[in-house]
């Protein structure tokens, strides 16, 4: 249970209870969706001791989850509802609750119950002892070896060389972030996001809750190779100096090697026997002009996203809402549904 005095602000405008928004990206989940409010609606809304709601944003879902979620807002109005145009992924998806949801204590809570809600209860009371932010660490989790290895391999990875030193945080996007913390947060508008990554960076005090994972109940995790590499490059492009760095000694290491190579060739020329054969020339050229050529790739990623940043180009558009009107965290009917 958290009581008031944990509020921010003065202490005589806290109101009775601390509002607790439970943000919930979706993307094709109509099958886990009613196992999901009926347990969240139990653990949470009614037995947190919070004002508590859970705000839905629809990722541009191309099953019936958007008729889901207004069944179940019509049922309960606690249970609120965004829809974005598209499918922006999961990150920004996350961006948007968090720029449209107005509570006192956010957390963050996947469609799928891997992460169990009653967690959140224990966030709450890290949340209640002083801490900012509160990071669910899975210190168990029912997925294959590689993925827990290739997940333990990226933590490190961060941990070394792209997060702030002390910061308590984990990988995954099962946490808690107190009022204080979201509003800077919001001021954070790059297209290319990781969320924990943006939260950690922002510091303030934290904690972290230690949790068993669950299976997943229903549908398909989206949590593919391809993302899961996809994660931990943007996270290393966005968060560290190492890519750019490392181009850098490559660059030394290569040009050391062709110094030491042109001797070599000059030494035969002199000698009168010179290397016979195109073979290892065309070795040789081929090693480095690919070298090359991966330089400029990397350099070409760091050029392209300037360039969207400098676009300015909105995050996300919002094409329906159930709960919220049109402006910030405000109870309304909202756009067309």
């Amino acid at each position: 249970m958290v009581t008031a005095d944990r509020l921010p602000g003065d202490p005589a405008d806290r109101e009775a209870r601390p509002r607790l928004v439970i943000i919930t990206p979706v993307f094709n989940e109509e099958e886990g969706l009613p196992a999901y409010a009926e347990e969240v609606r139990r653990v949470l809304l009614d037995g947190s001791g919070c004002d508590a709601r859970v705000l839905f944003v629809d990722d541009g879902s191309r099953d019936g989850s958007w008729t889901v979620i207004k069944r179940l807002h019509a049922e309960d109005p606690r249970f609120q509802g965004v829809r974005l145009s598209r499918n922006f992924g999961a990150h920004i998806a996350l961006c948007a609750g968090f720029d449209l949801a107005e509570a006192d204590v956010y957390c963050t809570l996947a469609a799928d119950l891997q992460d169990p809600p009653e967690v959140v209860l224990r966030f709450l009371e890290a949340w209640a002892a002083g801490a900012s932010i509160v990071w669910g660490k899975r210190a168990s989790r029912e997925d294959a070896s590689w993925r827990v290895f290739a997940s333990d391999l990226f933590f490190r990875l961060l941990q070394r060389y792209a997060m702030p030193r002390g910061s308590k945080f984990t990988t995954g996007s099962f946490l808690l972030a107190d009022r204080a913390v979201v509003e800077n947060l919001r001021r954070f508008r790059e297209h290319n996001r990781i969320t924990f990554a943006l939260v950690a960076w922002t510091g303030f005090d934290q904690e972290v809750v230690a949790y068993e994972r669950r299976r997943r109940l229903a549908g398909k995790s989206g949590w593919t190779v391809s993302r899961m590499i996809r994660a931990m490059y943007d996270a290393f492009i966005g968060f560290s100096s190492v890519p750019i760095r490392l181009m850098t000694h490559l660059g030394l290491g290569v040009a050391v090697c062709n110094l030491g190579f042109l001797v070599y060739l000059v030494a035969q020329w002199l000698t009168g026997t010179p290397m016979p054969g195109w073979t290892s020339f065309m070795f040789v050229m081929t090693f480095f002009f690919g070298i090359q050529f991966l330089l400029m790739g990397i350099l070409g990623e760091y050029l392209s996203r300037i360039y969207q940043e400098t676009m300015r180009r909105p995050l996300y558009f919002v094409s329906g809402s159930l709960g919220l009107d049109q402006g910030r965290g405000k109870p309304g009917n909202g756009p067309r549904p």
